[in-house]
């Protein structure tokens, strides 16, 4: 029988399904798993040598982002569904975003502000912050905190005064700003990939918020047509994508960001 792990963070929250799903699966295969929380104490660093206070096995099921842990598992000679640099970048909407225009993927307009490390902030430093804003992009404007998921951390601002306010708050935390993307307004489109082939995709859709990722929504099964196709088989062969969904808006011309 092959042994594997699985790694969380803390716990089991909402990704108890999808573990009871792996372990199901798994077994289905002669493969079995063994559930690990990640509580700070799953490796040690002492004289220059990592130590890893788990049973040794082939690969690992990642469901952390701890890339601390993942790149001190890997120097282990662990194998990581995702590495720790798939992580790293996925982790940081602002990194991912670079990353994508790098590799020509096409998103939606985006800056990303450099992190102050200061207590406070000026007036004027902010007016001129908003006032770039509003220079740059039409409202309302997307702004997300660079670490954050499940729909949290994610605003919709509506004018330059909105912006003045969340720059305020968060001056000294990484963000972006985003277009907002009228025409997929609640809704949104997420492709799992493996292996780096394109397996499915579901549509998302929140009847009740502009974002299609948060609370209760709706999600059905979506037929991806050729276009779709091509830019999610476009990014998983670029990032050599193992295991993850690539979520996409549709714009005006139903061209996929």
């Amino acid at each position: 029988m092959i042994k594997g792990l699985i790694i969380l963070n803390q716990t089991l929250g909402h990704n108890e399904y999808k573990v009871k799903r792996f372990k199901a699966e798994s077994e289905l295969l002669d493969i079995s798993l063994d559930i690990f929380v990640n509580d700070g104490t799953l490796y040690t660093l002492e004289e220059g040598k990592v130590k890893i206070n788990l049973p040794k096995t082939g690969f690992v099921i990642y469901l952390d982002k701890d890339i601390y842990l993942a790149k001190a598992l890997e120097k282990d000679g662990y194998r990581l569904y995702n590495s720790s640099e798939f992580i790293r970048v996925c982790d940081d909407k602002a990194l991912t975003s670079v990353v994508a225009s790098n590799l020509g993927i096409n998103a939606p307009k985006t800056i990303t502000p450099p992190l102050i490390y200061e207590d406070t902030i000026s007036c004027e430093r902010v007016d001129v912050f908003a006032r770039n804003v509003s220079n740059i992009f039409t409202y309302p404007v997307v702004a997300k905190l660079s670490y954050s998921s499940l729909g949290k951390g994610v605003f919709l601002l509506k004018d330059e005064e909105e912006v003045r306010k969340f720059y305020s708050l968060n001056f000294s935390k990484p963000f972006i700003i985003q277009e907002f993307i009228e025409s997929s307004k609640s809704t949104s489109l997420r492709i799992i990939i493996i292996d780096e082939k394109v397996i499915g995709a579901i549509k998302r859709i929140n009847d009740n918020d502009f974002r299609s990722n948060i609370g209760i929504n709706r999600s059905e099964i979506y037929e991806l047509d050729e276009k779709c196709l091509d830019f999610a088989r476009n990014i998983a062969e670029k990032l050599k994508i193992k295991y993850a969904g690539i979520d996409v808006l549709l714009d005006k011309n139903q061209n996929p960001l």
